[in-house]
């Protein structure tokens, strides 16, 4: 069986990129989101109400975070949702960093949170952890929309992340990423995407 996780990342860094994630969240294309707590733009109970989805912890590093750091973010986020995250990833890929990895899944261990792994040598030292994490991980840009659909044809079984970064684009939003969310909102709305999201069981980290 293929599961397919559909994360959308940046909840909370504007406003306008929240209503694109909660769009996609009400078609039930989106099935899990993560947030990021130390922005001003978020908004616990736009996302509670939605009981289908999970809801994750987009942890904001340095480039050599420490563990206290880590845990900050996650009390912040224990306070604002009143439950801890249902995974832990991170804004730009900084958890990976060498830097950083080690403490990000020493901390995922001691609160039982899935990471997010983005390649086989991620995945293996995560799961030297005992720490879960999903099988395949696909990562996308709109100007590249046919390597897209190409990733999702060609998935093998077992759990699937689909990363997007959906909204409507933000002129006062901090973010290089910005234009691109409003094409890939337009993607994940469309009757193509749809139809390949069929040949998937939709599922949340909840699930894992």
């Amino acid at each position: 069986m293929r599961k397919l996780i559909i994360n959308a990342d940046d909840y909370g860094l504007s406003d306008k990129f929240n209503r694109g994630i909660l769009e996609l969240i009400e078609k039930r294309i989106v099935t899990s989101t993560t947030v990021m707590v130390n922005k001003k733009f978020i908004k616990p109970k736009d996302l509670l109400k939605h009981k289908n989805i999970s809801v994750g912890l987009h942890l904001d590093l340095s480039f050599e975070s420490s563990t206290k750091d880590i845990e900050n973010q996650i009390r912040k986020f224990k306070i604002l949702f009143g439950r801890l995250p249902s995974h832990l990833d991170s804004h730009k890929y900084f958890h990976l960093l060498h830097s950083n990895f080690p403490k990000v899944l020493k901390i995922a261990k001691k609160y039982k949170l899935p990471v997010r792994s983005t390649c086989p040598a991620d995945r293996k030292v995560t799961k030297r952890f005992k720490i879960k994490t999903p099988d395949q991980y696909i990562s996308w840009h709109p100007a590249r929309k046919n390597k897209l659909f190409s990733d999702l044809k060609n998935t093998r079984a077992g759990i699937t992340e689909l990363l997007c970064h959906p909204g409507y684009f933000d002129p006062k939003a901090i973010a290089s990423y910005n234009k691109q969310r409003g094409a890939e909102l337009k993607i994940l709305r469309s009757l193509e995407f749809k139809k390949d999201a069929l040949n998937f069981d939709l599922i949340s980290y909840r699930d894992l």
